[in-house]
């Protein structure tokens, strides 16, 4: 598959509401190719034989486990068909998670710790569980209720209650991130490397100069861990970087600059590609 090809397949799912709650109970074979969405994502899972392959790491799930997918982060999980995969998956947009309190606290803060140390898998004491699964459970229920009266203000009560324990038991609890994951340390400091520095000149060269390590050695670790090409994985976190700050404002052109390219017309070309228009186009 090209380059292109590849771009163009790992974006998938949508997220038109500002949140979303599934309960799937399912026994099948599937597979997923590593992805990212432009939405938050929230997993409890409940039984199944998983592992969570997220930005380099492997996680191996267990009963109560909570899998926090940022936006834009590349994931997938492998899934062992022969016993039921039970789960709870919650979907959160941008725009309701910046919702803050008077004192500025954001809904974000569990998603910023899992991306600040890597670990995003958490798994709280026994004892958190009931109030947070309850809510859990008040939410789907909800969602079934919502068209009812007044049932999108109760539904998204629900969700805010959710958000507002998980982030107080992730402050609480900072153990509960799991951290045995399993990885190739030189593969996940490439990907902190490459986030801290997506302004810079980088490549496969420049990468395994400055990580001591073979760069043919360093591709073939890289390409398995992330089902990315280390050329095709910058693209993607250039790109995803850009969407965000003409979003946020800033003009095309500063922003082509911003994240490392270094004229506008590739930019264009790869931006269309990922993102699917013209960033010039892009609405804000």
């Amino acid at each position: 598959m090209n380059d292109k090809g590849m771009e163009q397949y790992e974006k998938a799912g949508y997220l038109t509401e500002p949140f979303r709650v599934f309960h799937i109970r399912d026994c099948k074979e599937q597979e997923f190719a590593f992805h990212y969405h432009e939405f938050y994502k929230i997993i409890y899972f409940v039984e199944g034989k998983v592992d969570y392959k997220i930005e380099g790491k492997t996680y191996h799930l267990k009963p109560h486990d909570f899998v926090l997918v940022g936006a834009n982060v590349i994931h997938k999980p492998e899934i062992d068909s022969t016993v039921p995969y039970n789960r709870y998956i919650i979907y959160l947009s941008e725009a309701f998670l910046e919702e803050k309190s008077e004192r500025g606290e954001s809904l974000k803060n569990c998603f910023e710790k899992a991306q600040q140390s890597q670990n995003r898998v958490v798994h709280f004491t026994p004892e958190s569980y009931e109030a947070i699964v309850g809510c859990l459970l008040r939410m789907v229920e909800n969602e079934k209720q919502s068209g009812e009266y007044l049932g999108d203000l109760l539904l998204k009560a629900a969700f805010l209650e959710f958000m507002v324990l998980f982030n107080r038991k992730c402050i609480e609890q900072p153990k509960a991130f799991i951290t045995t994951a399993i990885y190739h340390e030189k593969v996940v400091d490439v990907i902190a490397y490459i986030g801290e520095h997506l302004a810079d000149e980088i490549n496969v060269d420049i990468l395994a100069d400055q990580f001591y390590i073979s760069k043919y050695y360093l591709m073939r670790q890289f390409k398995e861990a992330t089902g990315y090409s280390i050329h095709q994985y910058i693209n993607e976190k250039r790109v995803q970087l850009a969407r965000r700050l003409i979003l946020s404002g800033m003009p095309a052109s500063e922003a082509c600059y911003e994240c490392g390219f270094h004229d506008y017309s590739t930019f264009a070309r790869r931006f269309k590609e990922i993102v699917g228009t013209a960033p010039s186009k892009l609405m804000f």
